[in-house]
């Protein structure tokens, strides 16, 4: 009995003793200039439908699916930074939100237009011109003009798995982000 009770006690403080952090896990969150995009474990389903606010006289808000991920990005005096990404989509428009070094920093704000080219995991590409805002905080607009915000959805609606991001602004900044485009289409028709 005594010896069973010692083992019972010994098998709850094995359980309550924490392990050391690895070196590999410090290693990594030590310096956010050093920020390199992970290998893909984005999974299935991160699709999330959200409400835009309401307007005066509205009873429910535009609906919008959003993924938001992270990635890097790079300018003349930054190499490899880390940057958050924000991708909404709703029926008449989509954006891409970039929130540079952290996920609480500001929109980004192009005074000029970007290049955007996304590429699915077969090669194909798909490449726009944004010359406008999201919104007056700022990110990007693919907006109809031009049958973008169509080429955008159906590529996105088309593909399954990781479709990649790079986007180019006049400042000589690029972006790079990954997204996972499984479930988009289930998301989106709930719209």
């Amino acid at each position: 009995m005594l010896k069973r009770g010692i083992f019972f006690i010994l098998v709850i403080l094995a359980g309550c003793v924490n392990p050391p952090a690895s070196k590999e896990i410090n290693s990594r969150t030590s310096s956010p200039a050093k920020f390199k995009v992970p290998s893909v474990k984005t999974v299935a389903g991160p699709w999330t439908i959200s409400s835009f606010a309401l307007k005066e006289g509205e009873t429910e808000g535009k609906k919008f699916v959003r993924y938001v991920t992270d990635g890097d990005f790079s300018s003349p005096t930054q190499n490899n930074s880390y940057l958050c990404a924000e991708v909404i989509v709703n029926k008449e428009s989509a954006g891409i939100l970039l929130h540079e070094l952290k996920k609480s920093s500001p929109i980004e704000k192009f005074s000029e237009p970007v290049q955007i080219k996304m590429t699915n995991s077969s090669g194909q590409e798909l490449q726009m011109h944004s010359a406008r805002r999201w919104n007056s905080s700022g990110g990007i607009l693919i907006e109809k003009n031009n049958n973008d915000y169509s080429q955008f959805r159906i590529f996105l609606l088309q593909n399954k798995g990781i479709i990649t991001f790079e986007i180019k602004d006049s400042e000589s900044k690029i972006y790079h982000f990954s997204i996972n485009a499984d479930n988009f289409s289930d998301s989106f028709t709930r719209l």
